[in-house]
């Protein structure tokens, strides 16, 4: 045993020792390094495959809307790349956007590493996700209820959506292979299409086919956090009282734009009658043109009269440059001429007989304003207010030359009215009736506005503002100067065609209840499509209301802009229809849409917004 002591006790045996330890290591973190490198190769190889097994998937997934047929392509496309193994495939949401997802696992033999392990092999997973949507699920036509009959169609009806996305949280429903529902893109719950079954599908996506998701709370209320929109609605419920549960504080925070006119005064004991009378014989005689003239001219100056009474074949003219203030003013003849000043009412004018009353530049304020029997009153530039309400009537008509900076108050005449006009006659807040001109002041109306009888007309100035603290009903022709306007109550359309149309650009309406377009009437509504300070962009109407939401009984006409009524259900029935105006975009966001006879909703317009339009394509979302 001596050599082995030896053996033991010689340096040169340590070294020999000690390099043999470090040979083992060595060798093992080699095999390491080897192993790892063969794994990250056979993990890029893996994830060629799943890519590309993900996009086949996804394909395979939008033209059937079965998970299976996803799977079996998945199948067969790693095969076809030498892997023996089977991919699981399922259907993810990546950041909100649908996808087929395909997870692929090999195992990486272990050669030269395994002095440090006993295990022969490890996994390599790797993970790719295909796009079911290149976009947004928001889309032109949205209905936010999910039941089963959120979206349909019946009879000879047609919902198209051709340019964009169709969106609902419920089922969209076509009763026959006549009532059509087209869209560029369809998330749905469910799609309920009875004539797929003989080939006659009535629920279609174009250009590409089938291009649509199924999922539960696809479609969501993308209007409420805008500001413009919130504020009006806002004003609206400073109107109503309403509490909306939508927003913190019930969004009533606002101060409302309601001007509410106070009542005028005349203290006066003079009163004014005209007649063929000799010169000279006190009041407005002495006015008098030449005895027995019955013609009068009013130099310049302050006069505060009780009662004017201008009787049959009486004319009078006031001269610029006065300040008039009057009780009751009654015109019953001939010609009633006021130059540039300002003019008080304080009780009621009252226009009769076959005559014309002009008024200059100036403040015009009046209590009650009524015209009938084919008179009219035109009136310069300034600002307007009635205390009590207007009625114009028989044919005749009135003229406000609203101007910029000018602002319209008008009150109601006890009964909940601010504006009636009816028997072809005009209320015309514009230097003609034709041509909206401008008022950067607020237009307030205390009471409904109602046209009434064909012939008739109401013309609303330009204005940053309106408020009608009423409905607004209209059976006669109306149009809406730029600007947005907050009505209390409902929006009611029943005109005609032609001159009894219902025409408005860069408008918005905020309601506190419905809209209703009936009775064949014709419309052609336009929102802002920039901000240029009229109106809210892209938003044509808004309302909280649960009430529901009608074109009927051959309604027809253009709408542009975004019909907003979250809360409402939406129809067409009885040949009616509403549609974009050109290249402009209609779109609706309500809580279903109801569509029956030969009715129409049609956003073919909505092409080049397309906020939930789909290209019909996949792509890889990880």
């Amino acid at each position: 045993m001596d050599w082995f002591r030896r053996l033991l006790k010689a340096r040169e045996g340590s070294v020999i020792a000690i390099s043999a330890l470090a040979l083992v290591s060595l060798l093992g973190m080699t095999g390491l390094a080897v192993e790892i490198g063969n794994g990250f190769a056979a993990k890029v190889r893996n994830q060629r495959v799943a890519d590309v097994a993900a996009l086949a998937a996804a394909i395979a997934y939008k033209t059937s809307q079965l998970l299976a047929v996803a799977q079996n392509t998945a199948n067969d496309v790693v095969v076809a790349n030498g892997l023996s193994i089977t991919p699981i495939v399922s259907q993810v949401s990546v950041g909100g956007v649908d996808g087929i997802q395909v997870s692929i696992t090999t195992a990486v033999p272990i050669r030269i590493a395994s002095v440090l392990t006993s295990a022969a092999s490890y996994n390599v997973t790797t993970i790719a996700v295909a796009s079911l949507l290149t976009t947004n699920t928001t889309g032109c036509i949205t209905a936010l209820s999910n039941s089963s009959t959120a979206v349909s169609a019946s009879g000879g009806a047609s919902i198209s959506a051709s340019g964009c996305a169709l969106v609902t949280n419920g089922t969209i429903v076509s009763d026959n292979s006549s009532a059509k529902v087209t869209a560029k893109s369809i998330t749905a719950q469910a799609i309920n299409d009875p004539a797929a079954a003989y080939n006659q599908n009535a629920v279609t996506t174009t250009p590409t086919a089938r291009n649509w998701t199924l999922k539960a709370n696809g479609a969501s209320d993308f209007v409420k956090p805008n500001t413009a929109a919130q504020t009006a609605l806002c004003y609206v419920n400073k109107l109503t009282g309403y509490s909306d549960p939508d927003y913190a504080g019930g969004n009533t925070g606002c101060t409302s734009p309601l001007v509410v006119p106070a009542a005028l005064s005349n203290n006066s004991t003079t009163d004014w009658s005209t007649g063929y009378t000799p010169r000279n014989q006190g009041g407005i005689s002495n006015y008098e043109n030449s005895d027995y003239s019955c013609t009068y001219t009013i130099p310049a100056g302050t006069y505060t009269i009780r009662d004017l009474s201008i009787g049959g074949g009486c004319s009078v003219v006031f001269a610029t440059g006065s300040t008039l203030t009057f009780r009751n003013l009654n015109m019953s003849g001939q010609a009633l001429t006021f130059g540039d000043g300002d003019i008080g009412i304080t009780g009621t004018f009252t226009v009769n007989g076959n005559t014309i009353v002009t008024m200059g530049n100036g403040a015009h304020s009046f209590g009650t304003l009524a015209i009938g029997g084919g008179k009219f009153l035109q009136m310069g530039s300034g600002n307007f207010l009635v205390v009590g309400g207007i009625n114009v009537s028989g044919g005749a008509w009135l003229k406000v030359g609203t101007s910029t900076n000018d602002t319209v108050t008008i009150g109601n005449d006890g009964a909940g009215n601010a504006i009636v006009v009816g028997g072809g006659s005009k209320v015309c807040f514009t230097s003609d009736c034709s041509t909206p001109t401008a008022a950067a002041g607020t237009f307030s109306a205390n009471g409904s506005v109602n046209v009434q009888g064909g012939g008739s007309l109401v013309v609303f100035p330009k204005s940053i503002l309106h408020v009608i603290n009423g409905d607004l009903i209209a059976t006669a022709g109306v149009i809406f100067g730029s600007g947005l306007y907050i009505i209390k109550g409902n929006f009611q359309n029943t005109t005609g065609s032609g001159s009894d149309s219902m025409n408005g650009v860069d408008v918005t309406f905020a309601m506190g209840g419905t809209l209703n377009f009936a009775g064949g009437s014709q419309f052609d509504l336009a929102a802002p499509s920039t901000s240029n300070g009229y109106g809210i962009q892209d938003i044509l109407f808004l309302t909280k209301t649960t009430s529901g939401t009608s074109i009927s009984a051959g309604a027809v006409g253009k709408a542009s802009g975004l019909i907003y009524a979250p809360y409402s259900n939406f129809s067409s029935s009885g040949g009616s229809s509403i549609s974009s105006n050109g290249s402009a975009c209609m779109m609706l966001v309500v809580n279903t849409i109801t569509v029956t006879g030969s009715g129409t909703v049609n956003t073919a317009g909505c092409s080049s917004q397309a906020p939930g339009a789909t290209t019909g394509t996949v792509r890889l979302l990880q």
